[in-house]
């Protein structure tokens, strides 16, 4: 009865691990670019500026922040909308852009440790079976993912920290304008 069990059970992960490796593979890609991107917005973010006082009137040395240039997006597609609404609006839109980034925080680990797992077992066939080529080719898999796994969530986790502060800084910027117009 449980040789069948084992049999799917082995089938099954061994199925998964070309498209957890893959996966990883296109994890630590993307975290490249969201490293490359916040390269980008961090040079940008080095102009100095000037507290926001105007929304009619934003400092280009502003207007390179991307959250304010989300805010000015929203407000061009619909400039007869409550700028309060806008500021949710870009506040939601703010949102999505760091969750790009912090899906692989935790995906990224989770797949390494997925690909850590699922090599495991035909290593310890061949261990058993006294297979060292084998068991080597295996270990080496394993500890590639987990590596690969920590890097693409550690790179992210640094983005996801960078623009989640930045972007609370802009919408600060951009709350502190909208007061002083209702004033």
């Amino acid at each position: 009865m449980i040789d069948p069990l084992l049999t799917a059970v082995y089938a099954l992960t061994s199925v998964l691990l070309w498209p957890v490796v893959i996966t990883l593979l296109v994890g630590v890609a993307r975290s490249a670019f969201l490293v490359g991107e916040l390269a980008i917005e961090a040079r940008e973010r080095r102009a100095p500026v000037s507290a926001l006082g105007n929304l009619g009137e934003v400092p280009s040395a502003m207007a390179l922040r991307h959250g304010i240039r989300e805010w000015l997006d929203q407000h061009g597609k619909e400039p007869s909308a409550d700028p309060w609404l806008l500021l949710d609006r870009t506040e939601a839109a703010l949102a999505r852009r760091v969750d790009r980034a912090r899906m692989w925080v935790r995906l990224g680990p989770a797949l390494g440790l997925a690909g850590t797992l699922i090599p495991l077992g035909p290593a310890l066939v061949a261990l058993a079976e006294n297979d060292l080529s084998t068991l080597s080719e295996r270990l080496i898999l394993a500890f590639g993912t987990t590596v690969l796994g920590l890097l693409a969530g550690g790179i992210s986790w640094v983005v996801v920290s960078n623009q989640d502060r930045w972007y609370r800084l802009d919408l600060a910027e951009l709350r502190h304008a909208l007061e002083a117009q209702d004033v």
